[in-house]
């Protein structure tokens, strides 16, 4: 049986999904029913994308109501269905096994965040994609194909952007449990932070800087270290001070929703920024993030920071983050370690909208990819130009999808036809 509902909004209500209704199969047999003969179609899982890559204009098709299986065998786990990482991390804690990273809200989906390369920081952990070994995937004829390391479709698919068909089940790789601690420093003046980023994000397993852009005193830097891990003391000796209790992330006010500070824990309590039983974030929100070599770290942030009276306006806080680089097609850190520059706006959709070209335009000549679940303007033409095999990623697509049942203009509008 499949029931309907309406598709409503993502999570902070900056989008509204064109699609009139959402399709719930209760199993794999009415998935497979309710992809028969669409003509459009698209996933819709937690929501917690920002602009339409998730959206079509026929309908929508959630697996929130199939069965959750989550499957732990040696270094690899099988989640079925809708499975978030705040229900698989306590699983796989229990087998004493852990994943390499997650990322700051443990609240979306494993596909989810697979298919639009979500991460977490730290300057050798991949993105989240990264971990990924197999998929299971139902076409629009209903046929199920596994696509693993070895299948040619792989480094497209594990990437997906949801172009390949129905994500029914992915496999991941796992690595043995670990610990860490987190504690977050002011003081940290921003001349240090840009001077030499590399040695600074490689200070512990994960550092993210926290930063408004203006008085060094509003910058935050939150370290995430393992018993592998040296002390942060790079981080100390710039001046770094531990902040305590009393959480600013710019200028959202954090009110008990953040992961435990200075004392241990496992993995899946330390490294996404808020708690799984609380609301991330501030919730009304839009994101936008660009991803840039590493290399060129420190005259990416100066030209961000040459436009900052501009975008503060709208501006809540920006993360800045590192991503190992991967072999995955649509990747932002495709073959290149990587800068995140993570912007978290004020939920205003026009505001946003006016000064995303100016971030664009600042950080064009290092060759930005933008994440592919937030908020960008930047044409289809200069993405493509970043990855070098967006090509291959639509010719991989269309086999797999011959009638185009699962492209969308979000992917028409950033990959052409």
């Amino acid at each position: 049986m499949t029931h309907t509902r309406s598709s409503g909004t993502n999570w902070s209500g900056n989008h509204r999904y064109r699609a009139a209704e959402t399709l719930l199969p209760a199993d794999l047999d009415g998935l497979a029913a309710s992809i028969a003969g669409a003509e459009s179609l698209r996933v819709q899982a937690t929501r917690h994308t920002f602009n339409d890559v998730g959206d079509t204009d026929g309908a929508l098709i959630s697996l929130e109501d199939l069965p959750a299986r989550i499957e732990v065998d040696g270094d690899r786990v099988r989640v079925e269905g809708l499975v978030t990482f705040a229900q698989l991390a306590p699983v796989l804690e229990g087998q004493g096994r852990a994943l390499h990273n997650l990322g700051s809200l443990p609240h979306i989906s494993v596909a989810g965040a697979a298919a639009t390369g979500t991460h977490g920081s730290g300057i050798r952990n991949g993105n989240l994609s990264s971990a990924v070994t197999a998929l299971e995937i139902m076409d629009a004829d209903g046929r199920t194909h596994r696509v693993d390391r070895d299948h040619a479709w792989f480094p497209a698919a594990a990437l997906g952007l949801g172009a390949f068909g129905v994500v029914t089940a992915v496999e991941l790789h796992t690595v043995p449990t670990y610990t860490v601690t987190a504690e977050a420093y002011t003081g940290v003046a921003w001349d240090d932070i840009v001077a030499d980023p590399r040695r600074l994000f490689a200070g512990a397993y994960s550092v993210s800087v926290f930063t408004t852009w203006g008085d060094p005193a509003h910058d935050l830097v939150w370290v995430k270290t393992t018993d592998a891990d040296p002390e942060p003391g790079y981080v100390t000796a710039l001046g770094g001070r531990p902040i305590g209790a009393d959480l600013h992330l710019g200028r959202i006010r954090t009110v008990g929703n953040t992961t435990e500070r200075g004392t241990p824990g496992p993995w899946h309590t330390r490294l996404p920024h808020f708690r799984a039983e609380a609301l991330p974030s501030d919730g009304d929100e839009i994101q936008s993030e660009y991803f840039v070599p590493l290399d060129a770290a420190t005259e990416a942030l100066a030209a961000v920071r040459a436009v900052a009276s501009t975008i503060d306006p709208v501006l809540l806080v920006t993360e800045l983050r590192t991503v190992a680089a991967d072999d995955l097609w649509l990747s932002p850190a495709f073959q290149r370690d990587v800068l995140a520059i993570h912007f978290t706006w004020r939920n205003d959709n026009a505001g946003v909208a006016a000064v995303l070209p100016t971030i664009e335009a600042a950080l064009a000549p290092f060759e930005p990819r933008p994440h592919w679940g937030k908020a960008f303007t930047m044409p289809g033409g200069t993405i493509r130009a970043t990855l070098p095999h967006a090509a291959d990623f639509v010719a991989a697509a269309r086999e797999a999808d011959p009638r185009g049942v699962f492209w969308n203009a979000f992917l028409e509008r950033t990959l052409g036809a």
